[in-house]
């Protein structure tokens, strides 16, 4: 899974009285045996306050969509009900655990608060509402893995880029 977001990419000082016009955009795609397989582009529900804190918010909306998928992903190698190449993470006959899903995030500072079991004064709020996923996190069933953002397929969905960018991300996307 790869995930970005846009810190208060809404915002216009000629609106600045709006709520919502300070939201960040979160963008993820999920992907299967490097198959874009789901994907969103979303603006956040609360406004963040820093850059890491967006990108928080916009990994843990990502996690809840990834933790189903992974679940239905097992069952249907379980039950033999899909075919999957042999270099495929789930490609062992019958494996009754839970391969480890990869998610790819650019911004250190989030990559670091999502491993940190302890909470800081400035962020014990994101861990009452965003930590859902430090479970999966323990258990290895998930991984987040620092990708230069120049190579985060999720960027395309988060704001708009220039020619080239978009390009390039758009030919990574559909595995050119």
């Amino acid at each position: 899974m790869y995930v970005d977001a846009d810190f208060a990419g809404t915002w216009h000082q000629e609106y600045s009285e709006l709520r919502d016009c300070a939201l960040s955009r979160t963008g993820y795609i999920i992907t299967y045996c490097n198959c874009p397989v789901h994907w969103a582009s979303k603006l956040q529900t609360e406004i963040a306050l820093s850059t890491t804190e967006s990108e928080y918010i916009a990994l843990s909306m990502a996690a809840r969509e990834l933790i189903p998928l992974q679940q239905i992903v097992m069952e249907l190698h379980k039950h033999s009900l899909v075919s999957l190449p042999l270099d495929s993470p789930y490609s062992t006959t019958h494996t009754h655990h839970l391969a480890t899903s990869e998610i790819y995030e650019d911004n250190a500072s989030c990559i670091v608060l999502a491993y940190n079991d302890g909470t800081k004064t400035r962020t014990k709020h994101l861990s009452l509402k965003w930590h859902h996923f430090k479970d999966q996190l323990r258990s290895g069933q998930l991984k987040i893995t620092k990708i230069d953002m120049n190579l985060n397929l999720a960027d395309i969905l988060t704001k708009p880029l220039c020619k080239v960018k978009h390009t390039n991300l758009r030919r990574l996307l559909m595995g050119w």
